[in-house]
């Protein structure tokens, strides 16, 4: 499709960089449509940078203690980022790169915490080995301790490492990946204007219109959205007792932490924490939330110099397809509204899936693909990869 004067004709325009509308634009423009992703801030911005990177493949949601339809949703999804991450999956993800190749789920010495993970390893066999002694050294770093007393299973759930996935993705569809200043609008008619203080306005009129803008998809009257919010912890300091990647079990369906562990700009080594601390997190200020962290740390890991750790929180809002019950959506979601589709991802690692079905609402639109010329934008600036939470300047150590 041939522009015409200042208007671009695409199969596709997605509004939206994160990694829902990436993996999507990249799968679209390997199946020879015509798209075109517009991002009005950074790559990533919200929430996929934010996200702790683990390629879910179920066991966090079979510590219910049965298969549920989130842990069928994601159990493919290793396999398949790792295809992509060495370059023989659909989306070439070569460059990227992995954290850690696995994670651990670990139980304490409670009944309880030692029945969730028991239950769980039972049903996801294929997927959870359980893990020989801390003599073995097959421990991860930070269990390697005479004093830890629990029990250690491997998962077969890789850490990607984010900004890393953004950046590739953005760097082999750099064509078709463009910054908008200001939200991205659509007319009537269905046409979205482009403009940028420095360049003369561009007019995109594309044949279908999918917006991956994670929380900024509320603006839309059709966009049936919630948001569940987490109350993330970042600690860093000499006092961490070494690397760690992993869910603590507890009582409930819920981690009662996940620990993945990243390095900031300066080299520093920093654990992001999540899960039932996050959550419950929500009702707690910043003071009380460092507060419950170092108790939890404590608690789990009482031979690591917590004294010499400093801590940081900030919030993050989950945007997810509107549930009666409000709790987590099981996959993906799609919606559509004429020609316009309002999507989730729900997990970062289920965005290979969104793509599919978004695939699948194209056909039924009969769109059908035709490479789009996008000479028009060939100097139009492109959007920076975000900055992690971790190094972000407004953030208060103590």
């Amino acid at each position: 499709m041939k522009p015409t004067g200042n208007v671009i004709k695409v199969d596709v325009a997605i509004i939206g960089g994160g990694i829902a509308g990436l993996w999507l634009l990249a799968q679209l423009r390997a199946r020879g449509y015509g798209a075109l992703l517009i991002e009005s801030e950074q790559l990533g911005a919200g929430q996929t940078i934010c996200s702790q990177g683990i390629i879910h493949g179920g066991a966090k949601y079979a510590l219910r203690g049965q298969i549920t339809e989130s842990a069928k949703a994601v159990a493919e999804m290793p396999t398949l980022w790792r295809q992509c991450l060495s370059g023989e999956g659909e989306v070439d993800l070569r460059g990227a790169w992995l954290l850690a190749d696995h994670q651990y789920l670990w139980a304490t010495r409670s009944p309880t915490s030692w029945l969730v993970a028991f239950f769980a390893s039972r049903l996801l066999r294929s997927r959870m080995e359980k893990v020989a002694g801390v003599g073995s050294g097959d421990y991860p770093p930070a269990l390697r301790h005479p004093a830890f007393r629990g029990t250690v299973y491997r998962l077969d759930e890789p850490i990607i490492e984010i900004a890393s996935v953004l950046s590739v993705l953005a760097q082999r569809q750099r064509q078709a990946v463009v910054r908008c200043h200001g939200p991205a609008v659509t007319a009537r008619d269905g046409a979205i204007t482009l403009r940028h203080p420095e360049r003369p306005p561009l007019v995109v009129r594309p044949a279908c219109t999918v917006f991956a803008a994670g929380a900024g998809n509320a603006a839309l009257p059709s966009a049936a959205m919630q948001l569940r919010p987490l109350h993330m912890v970042l600690a860093r300091g000499p006092g961490l007792p070494g690397h760690l990647y992993a869910h603590c079990a507890g009582a409930s369906e819920v981690p009662r932490l996940t620990v993945t562990t990243h390095h900031d700009a300066a080299g520093r080594l920093i654990w992001y924490l999540g899960g039932g601390l996050a959550e419950e997190g929500v009702r707690r200020d910043r003071s009380e939330q460092i507060r419950a962290a170092r108790r939890e740390l404590a608690s789990l890991l009482p031979w690591a110099e917590w004294s010499r750790v400093e801590f940081a929180t900030f919030t993050v809002k989950r945007a997810e397809a509107r549930q009666s019950s409000g709790a987590r959506p099981p996959g993906p979601s799609v919606f559509r509204d004429g020609r316009t589709l309002v999507v989730w991802p729900t997990k970062l690692s289920l965005a290979p899936i969104l793509a599919e079905r978004v695939q699948e609402a194209l056909q039924t639109l009969n769109v059908r693909p035709q490479p789009a010329d996008l000479r028009l934008l060939a100097d139009w600036p492109r959007p920076a990869v975000a900055t992690y939470p971790w190094d972000r300047e407004d953030l208060e150590w103590s």
